[in-house]
């Protein structure tokens, strides 16, 4: 998401770019799990033609899953400085904020706020939760835009 010179970034905005940060975070390769299936299937692999096909795979090309596409470097410079927006909110508001973005990120059209007070360690007070993201959004909306607000404010689409 390129932003222009002077404009401001709504509440959907910086929501919409932490969701698109995560998922460019899931598909960032895991090199140790990468690095230790090599290593050990390195002896028992021997290449014969005909084996492996385009995907990669040794079966068929229907069963064998498409790879994604490696990240760029602009891709992956987006991310960091979207996560580094957090950077200002507090531990456990970073820690709410986490579970709400990677929710929205798996397609989720609404946040389930009840099953977030498990992980939040909390019995009661799914409203309260919601509140408090909203509050962490818009801390990060106000660091992000240098102390400006949008106007006019854009109100968060989760509200139940």
């Amino acid at each position: 998401m390129q932003r222009q010179r002077g404009e401001l970034l709504s509440f959907g905005d910086v929501e919409e770019r932490l969701v698109e940060a995560m998922l460019v975070c899931w598909r960032n390769p895991d090199r140790e799990r990468g690095w230790m299936r090599i290593r050990s299937a390195w002896p028992d692999v021997v290449a014969e033609p005909g084996d492996y096909d385009a995907r990669g795979g040794d079966q068929t090309s229907s069963d064998v899953e498409i790879r994604p596409a490696s990240l760029t470097r602009l891709e992956v410079d987006e991310m960091e400085e979207a996560f580094g927006w957090v950077d200002c909110l507090k531990p456990i508001d970073r820690k709410l904020v986490g579970l709400v973005i990677s929710q929205l990120a798996r397609g989720a059209k609404q946040v389930p706020w009840m099953k977030l007070r498990g992980p939040m360690g909390l019995t009661r007070g799914a409203d309260g939760l919601r509140m408090r993201y909203e509050r962490a959004i818009g801390e990060v909306c106000r660091r992000v835009n240098g102390g400006f607000l949008p106007s006019p404010l854009v109100k968060p689409v989760n509200q139940q």
